[in-house]
C-alpha cells in the first residue's frame, strides 16, 4: 500500500501536501461518503468530503483496484478514475452547467478532487420523499441531447470520432453493464461474495421472467445493439443516484463507465428509475390518495418531458452544427430519432429487469415497509419491463411509452382486484 492509497486518516495530509485548494494553515475535517443516510452508498469507489472552518469544501475520489463494497475479492480496474476525470473535462466543454468543476488530477494514484455539490441532493432519495423538480426534464433532455450530438460523427470529424472511440473503449467497466443489463449471469465470480438469500416470492417472480424464452431473445438483441453501436460518448451508468439536484440546478456525477455507445442507452437506463418511482407511489403511505396519484403522473410527465426536450434540442443542434453532408437530410435525422424512441423503450425495460429481476438492493422499493407492497411493486415493474422490451418496435413517441406503462398498470390492478374479490 502506497502513502497515497488513501484512508480517512490520510486524506487531509494528501490535500495539504499535493494541492493548494485550502490555505496552508486551514483546519480541515474529512468524512467518507457512504456512511450516512441519503448521501449515496460509496459502492464502487472511495469518496471523501473535505472542508475547512469557513465551510469551503471539496470532494476527493479515489479508485482502487477492487470494488469497494466487496473488497479485494472483486477486482476492478483502478484506471476507471482516469477516464472519469477525462470525460468530466470533455463534457464540461459541452454543457458546463451540468458538470462539477475539476480542481486537481492525480492520474498516477487514480484520484481527483472536484467541486462539492453538497448544496444539492441525490435525486433518488428526494424522489423517494416525494420531492418535485419541474426543471429536471428540460435540464436532463438538454444535457443528453447536447452530449450525444457533439460527441457523435454527425458533428465530429470521422477520425476524431474514432479517436474518442479508442480512448474510451473501457472494456473492464463495459463488461459489467454488458452482463448485468441483459443476462442473468453475474460479472462477479461465483463464491467470491455472499449475496443475500432474497425473498422467496421475489425469487419466484424473477424465475418466471428469466424462463421466458421470447424475452431472453429480445434481451440478447438489445445487448447486441448496446455492444456494437458506437454513436456517441455515453455516461454508461446514468441513474437517479448519480444526479445531484436542487430547485434550479443539476449536476451529473460518477462517470467511470463511459464508452462510445448507442445514443438511447443513457436515456433508457435513467427512465427505468422514474418508472420505479411511478410504481412505488402506489404503495407509499405519505400524503393523500390524490397527492400520490398526482406524483405518479408527475413521474410519467418527467419521462415525456425528458424525451420531448431531447428531441427538440437534438434537432436544434443538428440544424446549427451538423456537418454539411448531413444537415439538409432531416429525414435521416428523423429516422435516427424514431430509432432512439424504440431503443429507449427497450433499454428502460432492461434496466428494470437488471435490478428487479435480481436480488440486489433497490432503494426505491426497499423503502416500502410492507413486504406485500414490495412484492406488488416488483411484480408490476417486471410486467412493465416485459412489455417495454417486447413491444418496443411499436413505439413511435413518448406518448406511446406512457400509454403502454399505464395500460399494463391498469390491467395489473384490475387482475389483482378480481383475484381479491374472488377470494372474498
Amino acid at each position: 500500500m502506497s502513502d497515497k492509497d488513501l484512508t480517512p486518516c490520510t486524506v487531509i495530509e494528501y490535500i495539504k501536501a499535493y494541492t493548494g485548494i485550502f490555505p496552508a494553515g486551514a483546519r480541515l475535517e474529512v468524512y467518507e461518503v457512504g456512511g450516512g443516510e441519503d448521501d449515496g452508498d460509496g459502492f464502487v469507489n472511495h469518496i471523501y468530503r473535505v472542508w475547512d472552518e469557513t465551510g469551503k469544501s471539496v470532494i476527493l475520489k479515489q479508485a482502487k483496484p477492487y470494488l469497494k463494497a466487496f473488497g479485494e475479492g472483486v477486482p476492478l480496474t483502478a484506471k476507471r478514475n482516469q477516464l472519469e476525470s477525462e470525460i468530466i473535462k470533455l463534457r464540461a466543454a459541452i454543457t458546463p452547467e451540468y458538470l462539477p468543476q475539476m480542481y486537481h488530477l492525480d492520474p498516477e494514484n487514480n484520484l481527483f478532487v472536484y467541486e462539492d455539490c453538497g448544496r444539492l441532493k441525490i435525486m433518488r432519495f428526494e424522489l423517494i420523499k416525494g420531492k418535485s423538480f419541474p426543471k429536471f426534464p428540460e435540464q436532463m433532455g438538454e444535457f443528453l441531447a447536447k452530449s450525444n450530438f457533439y460527441t457523435s460523427e454527425i458533428y465530429l470529424d470521422q477520425i476524431d470520432h474514432k479517436v474518442l472511440e479508442c480512448k474510451f473503449m473501457n472494456p473492464e467497466m463495459r463488461v459489467i453493464m454488458e452482463t448485468i443489463l441483459f443476462l442473468r449471469e453475474s460479472f462477479i465470480e461465483e463464491g467470491v461474495v455472499d449475496l443475500p438469500p432474497g425473498d422467496p416470492s421475489h425469487l419466484a417472480m424473477s424465475d418466471l421472467l428469466w424462463e421466458k424464452r421470447e424475452l431472453r431473445i429480445e434481451l440478447l438483441k438489445l445487448r447486441g445493439i448496446f455492444m456494437k453501436k458506437s454513436e456517441c460518448l455515453v455516461h454508461g451508468d446514468l441513474h437517479t443516484s448519480n444526479i445531484m439536484i436542487g430547485d434550479n440546478e443539476m449536476k451529473i456525477i460518477d462517470m467511470e463507465y463511459p464508452f462510445m455507445g448507442p445514443s438511447s442507452s443513457d436515456t433508457g437506463y435513467l427512465l427505468g428509475n422514474l418508472v420505479y418511482e411511478y410504481i412505488a407511489w402506489f404503495h407509499h403511505e405519505e400524503g393523500t390518495k390524490a397527492s400520490r396519484k398526482a406524483y405518479r403522473q408527475e413521474m410519467l410527465g418527467y419521462i415525456k418531458g425528458l424525451i420531448t426536450a431531447y428531441q427538440r434540442v437534438y434537432c436544434a443542434c443538428w440544424d446549427q452544427d451538423a456537418k454539411p453532408m448531413y444537415r439538409e437530410y432531416t429525414e435521416y435525422r428523423d429516422d435516427l430519432l424514431r430509432t432512439y424512441i424504440k431503443e429507449v423503450c427497450g433499454f428502460t425495460g432492461c434496466q428494470i429487469v437488471s435490478r428487479v429481476g435480481g436480488i440486489v438492493p433497490l432503494p426505491d422499493f426497499d423503502v416500502l415497509k410492507n413486504p406485500v407492497s414490495r412484492n406488488c411493486a416488483r411484480r408490476l415493474a417486471l410486467l412493465i419491463a416485459d412489455a417495454l422490451i417486447m413491444k418496443r418496435e411499436e413505439m413511435e413517441s413518448a406518448d406511446d411509452i406512457i400509454s403502454l406503462i399505464e395500460t399494463i398498470t391498469y390491467r395489473y390492478f384490475d387482475v389483482m382486484k378480481a383475484l381479491k374479490d374472488r377470494d372474498k
